[in-house]
């Protein structure tokens, strides 16, 4: 979930990091106020692998997610930290749902882009409302339980 768009929209480029060899692997670097970064979900993710595990940014190659962390730190089971990564990918699949009844939204955007335009589209519905709890839901598992 970290490089799909679920927990990030975009990653920072850190020292060490080159633009140069990153953009000539497929990833569109852009450039906001200094900064360097590229959106999620990362083109480098493909089938739920990285196709450019070798060469990936800093960033990258130091997250390591909450769940992580507490199974390495024996403060967790590795099946309870499954138990939590099913929990939210049933959730992110609810919001997919959700929001492709609503809207056809650009899939190369993160969760919470595509789920904030489809709430922008047409008169408020049922749908609408359930969206926008679920994705609350999300939200709160995600930094509850996987972002730092």
């Amino acid at each position: 979930m970290c490089c799909n768009g679920v927990l990030f929209h975009s990653v920072l480029l850190q020292t060490g990091d080159s633009a140069r060899a990153l953009s000539a692997a497929g990833l569109k670097i852009k450039r906001k106020a200094g900064q360097e970064f590229f959106l999620q979900p990362c083109a480098a993710h493909r089938e739920c692998q990285c196709a450019i595990y070798d060469r990936r940014p800093a960033r990258c190659r130091l997250f390591n997610c909450r769940q992580l962390h507490r199974v390495t730190a024996d403060e967790t089971a590795e099946a309870s930290a499954l138990d939590k990564i099913a929990e939210a990918r049933i959730l992110v699949d609810r919001v997919n749902t959700l929001i492709n009844h609503l809207a056809e939204t650009n899939q190369n955007r993160a969760l919470a882009q595509r789920c904030a335009n489809a709430l922008t589209t047409s008169d408020w519905t049922l749908l609408h409302g359930e969206l926008q709890s679920t994705m609350q839901e999300l939200e709160t598992l995600l930094a509850l339980e996987f972002r730092p």
